[in-house]
This record gives C-alpha cells, structure tokens and sequence, in this order.
C-alpha cells in the first residue's frame, strides 16, 4: 500500500511538472564573472527539485553511518538477550525432563545476559530448585544468597512455598512452617501451602493441626477422593490416639459423615480410644448402635472380648453378654465368641457356665486367654485337677 501511494505522489508530481511547463515559456539569465548562463524556468525548477532530493538522501546516508556502531552494539544486545532467553529456556525445559544438572547451569548461564529482573527471579528459582533435588548444599546456599535481593512482594509468595519444600525435604519442619504460615499471609487460599502443613504437620505428629488442613482442604474440596480418606484415616487415627477426654474424642467423631461412622476403620478407632481412656460405657453404647446390623457383629466380636476383660459394671456386664449371646446365634462355632462369653459368664460368677464356654472355646480353638480364665474358674471351685491340667497347658505355650 506504501509503494503505491508513493508511485501515485510520483506520477502526479511529475504531471504537475509537465502541465507547468505547457504554459509557462520564461527563461532565467545567471552571471557569474564575464560569464552568462541562460536557462530555461522550467529547466532551472527541475534542477532545484532535483538538487533536493539529492541533498535529503546524502543526510539520511550521513545520519546512517553514524548510527551504525549503536546500530551493532544493539544487535549485539538483542543476540545475546535472544541467546540469554534460549538458555533460560533450555533450563525450564531440562527440569522437567529430570536433566537436573543441565537445568542448573542453563539457569546460571542465562543471567549473564538477561536484563529482565522477572527473567532473572526465574532463572534463580530453577537453579535453586535443581540444586536442592541434587542434593547439592554448596549450590543452594549459593543461590539462597543471591536470592535475597529479591525482596519486591510480587516475588515473595514463589520464594516461600520454594524454600518452604526444601526445608520439607531436608526434615527441616519447623523452619517449613514458617515459609509455609508466611506464604498463607500473603495468599490465605493457597492450596498447595495447605497441602504442604498437612504433610509437615502429620510428619510432627500435630494432629490436631493437621486436621484443621485437612478440614480446610475438604472444604474446599482440594484433595483426589483416594488422597482424602488416605489423610483423613491418618488424621483421625492419630488424634483418636491422643485424646484423652471423651468429650474431645465426640467432637471429632461426630464431624465423620454418616457412611464413615458405619465404616469398621473409623468404628474400631474410635472404640479403642474409648477403651484407652476407659470410658466403658459409652463404649457399650457404640456395640450397642453397631449390633443393630446383623452382617458386621462378629467384626466386633475383638471388641467385646476387649470389654468382657475391663469391665466390672454389672449393668455393663449383662448388656455386654446380651449383645454377645446376639452374635453367638448367629455364628455358634466362633471360638472368640465362645471365650469372651466365658469372660463374662466369670466376671458375673457364673462360674459353671463359663466353664462350658471356655472349654467348647478351647476343642475349636486352643488359646492363652481361654486357658487363663479356666484356670480362674477351676481356683474359684477348687477343682485342682482342671488347675493342674490349666497349669500344664499354660506351660506348653510359655515354651512355644
């Protein structure tokens, strides 16, 4: 469209010259010295045209020439800025594929030239990364140094989670937590600063902590359903294991949605938690809830078993031995059952049906346990045969 409108100027330029020169006959006399130069009007405006056009070329030739030495160093500039991008992109390409070493030096060789600070921030964060999966201490200090000079706050949130994973790495958890608080300050919704406390938290053992990530996480559904319950089961399981009031331990458990309060992992964490802290009643309560479901009452048939050897409530007792005769109809054959029921026959002195228990117990079944409370039962009836014939059997498996 340039070239056109040029050879248009041209062409009505040059028209204008000839139409010009149609009409107008004069002539120019020029003296210089004894000397006449006579030229014609129309020959005299060609030349100074002329002449005009001639003396803006020989400036733009002039002003170009000296514009040349900017003009290379420049390209010089552009080259090596070109060459600098190049390598800072070989650097990010190379983390990826896991050439960690080539990442690293990719990075660094791209600063000698770079001029954006963006770029550089960057380039240092790759090479730090790459230092820290090497292993390489002497590298990381290197670059932590030089990272410092970053201080603008569009970089401080990238700076933290960075150096916040290389303390994760080297087991340095206190100091992650810091970065880690540092860059929720600056960012509260940040995901992957959740993720990483849930991790350095369950590595504490700070399971309280870690359920307050972990609940945040869920509720801004942040987590793969496998990861979830992985967390989740770790999370409750370490707290059920701490906690040392029932109360505490309710309010946890009531936070479990209904599928989860039915499943065995939560039920039996939460069941022996309450046998740590002793609170044998509502322990009976949750069997009682549980037994309500025909298909998972020998699941807990441990549980009662558990009980029957604590405790000494008589109400507890006989709720604890309706709930047992319940799943013994149900599976008359079990030899865990047949010996909790010994237990608790023992514990209530009912001291010849805990016998019949715990010897049908011992023909399906030979067990430490069964053999202990018959030899209970036996010192308590002063039956010194069955005692002797208890004491041998408890010998036998001392030695095996």
């Amino acid at each position: 469209m340039k070239l056109f409108i040029k050879i248009l100027v041209i062409f009505v330029l040059a028209l204008a010259v000839a139409g010009f020169g149609l009409f107008n006959n004069g002539a120019v006399a020029i003296y210089v010295a004894s000397y006449k130069i006579e030229l014609s009007l129309n020959l005299l405006i060609l030349l100074w045209l002329l002449s005009v056009v001639i003396i803006y070329y020989l400036f733009r030739i002039l002003i170009n020439l000296k514009r040349i030495p900017n003009k290379i160093y420049r390209a010089r500039v552009r080259n090596a800025l070109v060459a600098a991008r190049q390598r800072l992109n070989f650097a990010g390409l190379h983390y990826f594929e896991g050439k960690y070493r080539s990442c690293y030096e990719n990075a660094l060789k791209s600063l000698k030239r770079e001029a954006n600070k963006d770029n550089k921030f960057l380039a240092y964060m790759l090479a730090y990364r790459a230092a820290n999966i090497m292993r390489d201490q002497e590298k990381e200090d290197k670059i932590a140094t030089e990272l410092e000079q970053f201080s603008e706050p569009k970089w401080q949130l990238a700076k933290h989670l960075l150096i916040a994973e290389n303390f994760y790495n080297h087991q340095l958890y206190g100091q992650a937590i810091d970065h880690l608080n540092a860059a929720l300050q600056l960012d509260r919704s940040h995901v992957p600063a959740h993720h990483m406390l849930l991790k350095v938290y369950l590595h504490l053992a700070n399971y309280s902590k870690a359920y307050e990530m972990l609940e945040w996480l869920l509720k801004n559904d942040s987590l793969r359903e496998y990861k979830a319950s992985k967390y989740k089961a770790r999370v409750i399981g370490g707290l059920f294991a701490e906690i040392t009031e029932t109360k505490e331990l309710n309010k946890y458990y009531n936070k479990l949605d209904k599928d989860e309060k039915s499943s065995f992992l939560y039920g039996k964490l939460y069941f022996n938690a309450l046998l740590r802290i002793a609170d044998y009643s509502v322990a009976v309560e949750f069997l009682e809830r549980n037994f309500k479901d025909n298909s998972i009452q020998l699941i807990y048939v441990e549980s009662l078993l558990a009980l029957a050897k604590k405790v000494d409530d008589a109400k507890l007792l006989e709720k604890l031995t309706k709930l047992c005769e319940k799943a013994f109809g149900a599976n008359a054959q079990n030899a865990e059952l047949l010996l909790t029921l010994g237990v608790l026959n023992y514990q209530q002195r009912n001291l010849e049906q805990s016998r019949t228990y715990l010897e049908s117990s011992l023909k399906i079944k030979p067990s430490l346990d069964a053999t202990i409370y018959l030899s209970f039962v036996a010192e308590a009836t002063h039956d010194n045969a069955l005692l002797a014939e208890c004491q041998k059997k408890l010998l036998y498996f001392e030695r095996s």
